[in-house]
């Protein structure tokens, strides 16, 4: 993941809502997947899969088990990390692909539930960005302004 993609989920982690993180999760995730599959060294492919399975842990510690839903969630997360263990020992890659698969499912489905949600974003005292004033050639250039530096904290 090169800085500029960083850059941006940091963005948007910043302006998220509880459900929105979940959508920016799974975002994550199939980034490293879709560069592991890219990536033709061993090595980088086993980095990315780690990665990504790293993210699948964030979504397993953020569930609530007193909900049936959070159950099923947990056994398709485990289904997906055991998955994504035994690609990374065999380095077969179409296993990878079907998570990306069940990943894209699931992204959908809380796309659809955080479009719905009218809660605020998690963060507070963020930087206010500012997007699209200028342009560059790899896209829109983004100006933060924050005239409270400390943004409230202190040392």
């Amino acid at each position: 993941m090169n800085n500029d993609m960083i850059r941006t989920y940091s963005y948007r982690i910043s302006q998220a809502t509880r459900s929105q993180l979940v959508v920016i999760t799974y975002d994550i995730i199939t980034d490293y997947l879709n560069e592991a599959l890219n990536d033709d060294a061993s090595s980088g492919y086993k980095e990315k899969l780690h990665m990504a399975m790293r993210g699948i842990d964030q979504l397993i510690t953020g569930l609530d088990m007193e909900y049936e839903i959070s159950v099923q969630l947990y056994q398709l997360y485990n289904y997906m990390k055991r998955t994504l263990i035994s690609a990374q020992v065999s380095g077969e890659r179409d296993s990878v692909s079907r998570v990306i698969t069940m990943l894209g499912k699931l992204r959908t489905a809380f796309l659809e539930v955080s479009q719905l949600d009218d809660s605020k974003p998690l963060m507070k005292n963020t930087e206010k960005v500012y997007s699209g004033l200028t342009y560059s050639r790899y896209g829109a250039n983004e100006t933060a302004q924050d005239t409270l530096k400390s943004r409230g904290y202190k040392v």
